[in-house]
């Protein structure tokens, strides 16, 4: 009888042992799989495509950078220089201009802006076109603009937005990164119209949904602040407190 006992507790242990085996095999394919599937999501979103040695090149790092980026924000400097050292290496100027963007977004993420900014430059002079890097120097101007007083002045990250238009027309968020600059600026009316030109191309972008709402809220146009924040609202709860605060400050507002 004690043999049967001790034969079924070593199957409970064994059976455990298995279960919690099996656990992190699943969980570990399934991280394998996220990483892959945002991998090819990137490439999906990228406006060049290069040879097949430097896709596989960029694979790796991307995928390496996937893989880290939540334990050691050095990696980013890591990857750059990987990056950097590719795009010098390469003598084709889209290669070495999609080398340079995705340097640039690396030394971006550890928060080198100024030497990002520097790549998304030269990227943008090889590829004119270079959608992703154009937006991502946008992005780097956007804050120094903020600085600029007056409106009639020509502003650096809306002449990048307009360019990213240019190439790419249905760039949600380049019309609602256009909306916050004139919005930045006090042109309200201006600010709104390309705001409704995102939500047009993308109806589901909620945070342009959002800032239309605001917008209006801030001409005391009740009704139209209302309909937007409700169109907010229906595509997602989770801003619902901050949305509706700022609305009511905007109203109360003399």
């Amino acid at each position: 009888m004690t043999d049967i006992i001790r034969a079924a507790m070593l199957s409970v242990v064994v059976l455990s042992f298995l279960l919690i085996l099996y656990s992190i095999v699943l969980t570990e394919n399934e991280r394998k799989v996220k990483i892959r599937n945002e991998t090819d999501k990137l490439f999906d979103n990228t406006r060049f495509c290069t040879d097949r040695q430097s896709r596989f090149r960029f694979r790796r790092i991307i995928v390496f950078l996937l893989k880290y980026e939540n334990y050691k924000k050095s990696i980013f400097m890591n990857a750059a220089k990987r990056f950097m050292k590719i795009a010098k290496k390469t003598s084709d100027p889209l290669d070495k201009a999609y080398s340079l963007g995705w340097a640039g977004k690396c030394y971006e993420d550890y928060g080198e802006y100024a030497t990002a900014a520097l790549c998304y430059s030269a990227a943008v002079e090889l590829a004119p076109s270079d959608v992703f890097a154009l937006e991502r120097l946008g992005d780097y101007f956007f804050d120094s603009d903020s600085e600029v007083d007056t409106k009639n002045e020509s502003l650096e990250s809306v002449k990048r937005y307009k360019q990213v238009l240019e190439y790419d027309p249905l760039s949600a968020r380049a019309y609602y990164k256009l909306g916050k600059t004139y919005s930045m600026r006090g042109d309200n009316d201006e600010a709104i119209s390309q705001y409704k030109k995102s939500i047009e191309v993308n109806n589901a972008y909620i945070s342009s949904m959002a800032e239309t709402a605001i917008e209006y809220a801030k001409k005391k146009d009740r009704n139209n602040s209302l309909k937007f924040f409700c169109l907010a609202m229906a595509n997602d709860l989770s801003e619902f407190d901050k949305l509706e605060e700022t609305i009511k400050l905007c109203l109360e507002k003399s």
